[in-house]
């Protein structure tokens, strides 16, 4: 894995830039980011193909997401009999972490 992702869609250097000052994964931004702009769902092999990455990185981020309780799937099943899990953002839950850490980024927590 390349010790850096470099997203296929340009950055704004704003962008970019409260990346870096926030030390920020960008691939694992770059999933978040991907799956609300796909509010449906989708699963690691086409989020993969969008991002231009192995899906085994993009899976390996998405279970993170998942065990953070920032993303839902559509099966309860790790490996699901012959069937694709289709992973979205859990309603709520993008708004409610980043609120969680500005509060504490601005000392209130």
């Amino acid at each position: 894995m390349p010790s850096t992702y470099k997203s296929p869609t340009p950055l704004s250097l704003e962008t970019e830039g409260a990346l870096n000052v926030f030390n920020v994964n960008q691939l694992r931004a770059g999933i978040i980011r991907d799956l609300s702009q796909h509010p449906e769902g989708d699963t690691t092999g086409n989020i993969a193909r969008r991002l231009e990455v192995d899906y085994r990185q993009v899976y390996t981020h998405v279970r993170v997401l998942v065990t953070a309780g920032l993303v839902v799937t559509d099966s309860d099943a790790v490996i699901p009999n012959g069937r694709r899990v289709v992973y979205s953002l859990k309603p709520g839950a993008l708004e409610e972490q980043a609120a969680i850490y500005f509060r504490y980024l601005s000392g209130e927590s």
